[in-house]
């Protein structure tokens, strides 16, 4: 049987935009630190963004490889995205968003880039409970979200592996939960061991995290998941 989870009290309104996402970063990490492996649990409201600028501009990503980051010009990254990308942003620091650009195909990319090359985008509405269905992937992990027999809920099913071989470790999703607004939370308990687990949905992504213990050792459902196609 589904375990049934409602939204925490936290998610049942329909929260107004702000300017910008409010800084914050998980406990235990310096605040200059932006990085994949960190960014899609280190925040309870991520924005989406859209690059502006002049035809021909490349804006860099900045990356944390020390305390002086994401200011120092030393720090500034290779890669960089061009006017009219869109990135997720989890937070702000100063004058820079941490911020996640997932091409159409290929690896994300995710560091600091500064505020003022974002122009913030509002939310035309708050999502539809068809917007959530379908398969999502992010790596090699995949979450099913279909219409639940309970009214008002969506099932959700997900699989998740760490290592190979012998070394190899698994997680599952299974329940049942209620969107509130475009967001969803749900798992086992309030205990900090029980698995947790909270979804926000922004367009075409995603946004996934978990709090590590949904599965074997070392095993995350954490991501930015993309809808595969129809089937």
């Amino acid at each position: 049987m589904r375990r049934l989870m409602q939204a925490s009290l936290g998610l049942l309104a329909w929260s107004l935009l702000q300017t910008s996402p409010a800084s914050a970063q998980l406990k235990g990490n310096a605040e200059y630190i932006c990085r994949n492996g960190y960014f899609p649990r280190e925040s309870t409201d991520y924005r989406l963004a859209k690059i502006k600028g002049a035809a021909g501009d490349r804006i860099y990503f900045h990356g944390d490889t020390n305390e002086r980051c994401p200011d120092d010009q030393a720090c500034r990254l290779k890669t960089y995205v061009i006017p009219n990308d869109d990135v997720i942003v989890s937070r702000t620091f100063g004058k820079f968003a941490c911020s996640w650009f997932q091409p159409r195909k290929g690896s994300e990319t995710v560091g600091w880039i500064e505020t003022d090359r974002l122009a913030w985008q509002g939310d035309k509405r708050p999502p539809e409970m068809r917007d959530w269905l379908g398969e999502w992937r992010a790596d090699g992990n995949v979450i099913r979200i279909a219409t639940s027999k309970e009214a008002g809920q969506l099932a959700i099913k997900g699989e998740a592996i760490w290592g190979s071989g012998s070394r190899t470790h698994v997680g599952e999703l299974d329940y049942d939960a209620k969107p509130s607004g475009d967001k969803m939370k749900f798992g086992d308990g309030t205990d900090e061991l029980d698995c947790q687990v909270t979804m926000q949905l922004l367009g075409k992504l995603l946004v996934v995290g978990d709090n590590l213990h949904c599965g074997g050792v070392n095993v995350s459902f954490s991501g930015v998941y993309q809808r595969g196609p129809k089937r």
